[in-house]
């Protein structure tokens, strides 16, 4: 009956429960509009009339309203919530809505909270970040919120129970950590990875990447240190696709040579000592000079892009045709003042593996084979051959007994060192809101690994910034620059290579050693005499930006720039050296070299730029603009002759001049102007599908009057296809496709080719002056070389960006070349310049990484990119024509083994041309040649030569892997080439070709042929003539090179501050460690290869 009564009740309260929820549903379901405009009401009779008009019951106490106070509100609204919150505003009151009733009641007690600090930094750098957004999350939503303040630092209040914060800043990496209540929270940011170059900026301006249809690549500053602290082109050449160093092999590690850098294949062909082929290079809005990329700064750049295709460039209209190196300088930022410092010390060894030389003994038995203690008759039979074998007998035994007394001279010692180089940076930076500054200086100090040279550069910077608030930002820098350089005194490594083992270095009383065998010179006389050669630049640039937003739609912004620079070098040869060893004329021994250069550049822009942003997430954008730049730069050079002491170095010490014509005084000048208009417009439509149009109008006063103006213009789309609703895919958060084409141009000769230019001859005197000889012959029809070019690309990303992708497909065809064309002799000269050669390049690039782990503390990401490019020529001039015929019948060289460049229609400009051959003839170690006609003959012919190969890669890359471990960073980084075709230089001249009288490759002591019957791959040992160019010499090479290993760690935060930082990262590199390569070659014969580690320092306080 209990049990009974007790269901009986428990179904009736439930009952009631239901009829209560039935009668009450239909009022709460019902959205009724409440007006309410009341002043000074009581509460209760405020809730009155909300019950009346909304349908709600409202349940309370009237103890509890009892001290309520009065309540004033106008509102009219549908939202129930909305309604209680204004009328309880004010009272400690808060409510409830069960089951169509309001239920009043008192609010809770606030919860306890939790004060939590810390400070934010960039994982990579360490450097404060200010301005990140620092989010208290409960279940997934945000409860309370600040941001970091000008130092990094924050500080928030939070409520009891939130377990996490999560910090999130554009272009980095969102951290959720647990809270940390008992200490200062340490919290490091990382880079995006995959989007850090979502923004492209081109030198003119910024646009988004989202609507970027061109072929570009974003490196980061610390991108590019990972690959090195000091060389900034070989890291930009390593990170980018397509871009790649021009090799020199023989300069090796020569801190004084300037690298260069092709993109993309060579598309027109030299002209005199002018480079052509190389990118144009902005810094900052200011072109600059291979050279002073190669000297500035790595640590004051932000990122650098580089533009590929004719999307991305053509806004530089006749600089483009090269692709454009775009460099940003780190911006300034607000807050207190703070000081930088960089240090990077670079220990290098030379590197001597690649050179396989004979010992003493061995050098000695190598004369003895290949006949040099044989006596020849000469061809007047006048040689005693008993006298001279007995002549020929003494010599060798002479030197047998110094290879039995220990002597093997380590020749190839004695120019290498082992070079220490520092560089420092200090820059102070620091500002307000409105105005900021920065003040940068650096010295640095590199060395060779061949002694006593060096590469000096010192550097001092201001800027200055002023902010008007979304109204106008002005700048102005001014910098100057020095570079000093002086190179080794001793000379050609070549010349330590040649030394026999067996000769002393130094006589009996530490002089040089000038009674050498063979009669051969000992470098070391001239590495202790004198002579020297220095060289010194100095530059000072100012830039001033304008930047005036005109409203949210319009803004102008313009750069006018000016640089001054000023060279200067000396070249001093001993009267004692081997330059003069068999002059008798004491008047024209020693000689000195005086050269000195100057510029001034100027240039300005203007242009005007619409941004709108239109309903489905569309953009609209255009830029218009122009540009002048002008250009006076002079150079010269002297020389005086006959010094009559080492020491006696001044010019006033000379006792004359060179009268012969090249070592005349002489000079030059370049004197150009040019203007250019643009025009750019963007249309993107949802995000989804992208159209951009470049037009350029540029001229030159290189050209004559008929083709003074050149049009350029880009036209390109691109499709975000992963925007499209049928790939909305979790995974999928890029995918790309674009396109783009175009015409750009460049002006790449000598000036002042459109007009007839004549030279004053001494030679020439007459009865009223001197006469004349005409130099050039002008042509007012010469125009600009237009390159025509294509590019298709893809990017992809996917899972969260873990997994990146690029493809580009590309044509360059360039057109009208200038190149010099045979003109009638009477004219006073042979050729003149005329618009006349096509050349061709086609080829693909791509880049692909992927994070293997990703979490905050530690991530591992694989990558790797590389490129191919194949070169042909489709037209040429009759004079090149000429030129190649010359070319082809020019006999090799002990210095130059390798055949010259031959350009022939239809072939690379890097093609290789030589005859074929059949081998060493095992009867008489002759070599056996090919003809054309397949025949074999022991007769050489220039005319059998056949194309064999291309001497550039067909493949070029790079493979990196980069490991994070909280604090701790591991950088790996090696290049790879492969299928290009060399001539083997080594071979043909320190293998075969060798007098004998010199050392040699001990290839050629035991792969040489010695007698009938031997299978070899070289000559008879006997034969020292200078071997035909066949494809004996010729392999395919591949390299596989361990180019950086860079290993970084930053100190923890509390550490910094005990040693009053603000952070603190220290480094080591180790630089080109290994090298595996299939060909045998001996490289760095004018300059040693180094290989060695930088020890790398950067702290802010």
């Amino acid at each position: 009956m209990k049990k009974m009564r007790l269901f009986m009740r428990l179904f009736a309260i439930f009952s009631l429960a239901f009829v209560l929820n039935t009668f009450a549903t239909p009022g709460h379901a019902q959205k009724v509009e409440v007006q309410l405009n009341l002043k000074n009401k009581p509460l209760t009779e405020v809730l009155e009339l909300i019950r009346k008009q909304s349908g709600y019951d409202i349940l309370y106490s009237n103890e509890l309203l009892k001290h309520a106070q009065p309540v004033n509100v106008t509102l009219r609204s549908d939202d129930i919530d909305e309604i209680m919150q204004a009328c309880l505003q004010g009272n400690a009151l808060d409510y409830e809505i069960q089951n169509g009733t309001i239920i009043i009641k008192a609010r809770t007690a606030a919860p306890q909270t939790v004060k939590v600090q810390g400070h934010v930094i960039d994982a990579k750098t360490g450097q404060p970040m200010p301005g990140v957004t620092v989010a208290a999350m409960a279940n997934g939503t945000a409860v309370a919120g600040a941001a970091t303040d000008a130092d990094g630092k924050f500080s928030m209040n939070l409520p009891e129970g939130i377990q996490e914060l999560t910090f999130s800043f554009v272009g980095y990496k969102a951290v959720t950590l647990p809270v940390q209540a008992d200490k200062e929270m340490t919290v490091r940011l990382e880079e995006e990875a995959a989007e850090m170059d979502e923004v492209v900026v081109n030198g003119y301006f910024t646009k988004s990447k989202n609507s970027y249809t061109g072929a570009v690549k974003t490196i980061t500053n610390e991108q590019l240190k990972s690959v090195s602290n000091t060389n900034i082109i070989a890291a930009i050449s390593a990170l980018t696709p397509g871009l790649n160093l021009v090799e020199r092999s023989d300069l090796g590690s020569n801190p004084n040579r300037v690298p260069e850098l092709l993109l993309r294949g060579m598309s027109s062909f030299s002209s005199g000592t002018r480079v052509v082929n190389q990118p144009t290079i902005m810094l900052d809005g200011v072109e600059i000079s291979m050279e002073e990329l190669y000297d500035l700064d790595m640590n004051e750049i932000e990122n650098i892009t580089v533009l590929k295709d004719a999307s991305a460039t053509a806004l530089y209209g006749s600089r483009a045709a090269n692709g454009v190196i775009v460099i940003e300088r780190k911006k300034l930022t607000e807050g207190n003042i703070r000081v930088n410092y960089n240090l990077t010390g670079n220990v290098q060894f030379p590197y001597l593996k690649d050179y396989n030389l004979l010992d003493a003994r061995e050098k000695l038995e190598y004369e003895k084979l290949s006949g040099l203690y044989t006596p020849e008759q000469d061809q007047w039979g006048s040689v005693d051959l008993n006298k001279e074998q007995y002549r020929l007998d003494q010599l060798y035994n002479e030197r047998y007994k110094e290879v039995a007394r220990g002597v093997n001279s380590d020749w190839l010692s004695q120019p290498a060192r082992t070079a220490f180089s520092h560089d420092h940076s200090l820059r102070i930076y620091g500002g307000a809101s409105n105005i900021r500054y920065e003040l940068s200086g650096r010295f640095n100090n590199t060395q060779g690994v061949m002694k006593d040279d060096y590469r000096r550069r010192y550097a001092l910077g201001f800027k200055l910034e002023y902010h008007l608030a979304n109204q106008l930002t002005f700048s102005n820098r001014t910098n100057y620059n020095e570079t000093d350089t002086k190179d080794t005194p001793y000379g050609s490594f070549r010349n330590w290579i040649d030394q026999n083992p067996y000769d002393r270095i130094f006589d009996e009383y530490g002089n040089p050693n000038k009674n050498l065998s063979w009669d051969n010179w000992n470098p070391m006389i001239d590495a202790k005499l004198g002579n020297f050669n220095e060289n010194s630049t100095k530059s000072i640039t100012n830039t001033t930006d304008v930047r005036w937003d005109i409203n949210k739609l319009f803004r102008i912004t313009g750069n006018f720039n000016i640089a001054v620079s000023e060279g200067k070098g000396e070249k001093y040869t001993s009267p004692d050296s081997k330059t003069f060893k068999d002059e008798t004329d004491i008047t024209k021994k020693g000689r000195l070299e005086i050269s000195n250069s100057s510029s001034v550049d100027w240039a300005g822009n203007i242009n005007g730029a619409f941004n709108k942003v239109t309903e489905n997430n569309s953009l609209i954008s255009m830029i218009v603009g122009a540009e002048i730049r002008k250009n006076r730069s002079e150079s010269s050079s002297m020389k005086a002759a006959g010094f009559y002491d080492d020491a006696l170095n001044f010019i006033g010490h000379a006792t004359g001049y060179p009268t012969d014509s090249p070592n005349k005084p002489s000079g030059s000048q370049d004197l150009s102007t040019e203007v250019g208009f643009f025009a750019n417009a963007n249309y993107m439509y949802n995000n989804r599908y992208y159209a951009d149009f470049v037009y350029r109008l540029s001229g030159s006063s290189k050209f004559g009057s008929n083709e003074r103006y050149g049009q350029f213009w880009s036209g390109g789309l691109g499709w975000n296809l992963h925007n499209e609703s049928f790939l909305a895919f979790e995974n999928l958060n890029l995918l790309k496709i674009r396109g783009s084409v175009g015409y750009t141009g460049k002006v790449n000769f000598e000036p002042f080719q459109s007009i007839t230019m004549y030279k004053y001859e001494n030679t020439l005197e007459y009865l009223h002056g001197i006469g004349t000889i005409p130099q050039t012959i002008g042509n007012d029809d010469l125009k600009w070389e237009r390159e025509f070019s294509y590019n298709i690309g893809t990017d992809l990303s996917l899972f969260e960006r873990r997994l990146n992708a690029t493809f580009d497909f590309y044509l360059k065809r360039t057109k009208d070349l200038v190149l010099d064309a045979s003109i009638a002799p009477s004219t006073g000269v042979v050729s003149g310049k005329q618009n006349i050669g096509e050349m061709e390049n086609k080829g693909f690039e791509f880049s692909l990484d992927g994070f293997i782990i990703q979490h905050n503390d530690v991530w591992w990401q694989l990558g790797v990119n590389g490129s191919t490019n194949k070169n042909r020529i489709l037209k040429i001039s009759n004079a090149l024509k000429r030129q190649n015929e010359l070319s082809n019948d020019v006999e090799p060289t002990r210095q130059t083994p390798a055949p010259l460049a031959q350009y022939e229609e239809g072939e690379s400009t890097s093609a290789l041309k030589v005859v074929r051959s059949a081998g060493i003839d095992p009867a008489t170690g002759r070599e056996v040649f090919i003809k054309l006609d397949g025949t074999r003959t022991f007769t050489y012919s220039a005319n059998d030569k056949v194309v064999v190969g291309d001497t550039d890669p067909r493949f070029h890359g790079s493979v990196y892997t980069n490991v994070f471990y909280k604090g701790f960073s591991l950088y790996i980084m090696g290049s790879f080439k492969c299928g290009g075709y060399l001539y083997n230089s080594t071979r043909a001249s320190r293998v075969e070709g060798t007098t004998g009288k010199t050392n040699v490759d001990r290839r050629a002591f035991d792969n040489r042929w010695k007698q009938v019957g031997d299978i070899t791959l070289y000559r008879n040992i006997t034969e020292h003539s200078v071997p035909q160019q066949t494809d004996r010499f010729v392999g395919k090479e591949n390299v596989l090179t361990i180019s950086s290993v860079n290993l970084g760690y930053e100190f923890p935060q509390h550490i910094c501050q005990k040693m009053m930082l603000r952070n603190l990262r220290v480094g080591l590199n180790l630089s080109d460690i290994l090298r595996f390569s299939n060909v045998k070659i001996e490289r760095g014969l004018d300059y040693l290869y180094g290989n060695g580690f930088e020890f790398t320092l950067s702290t802010t306080f």
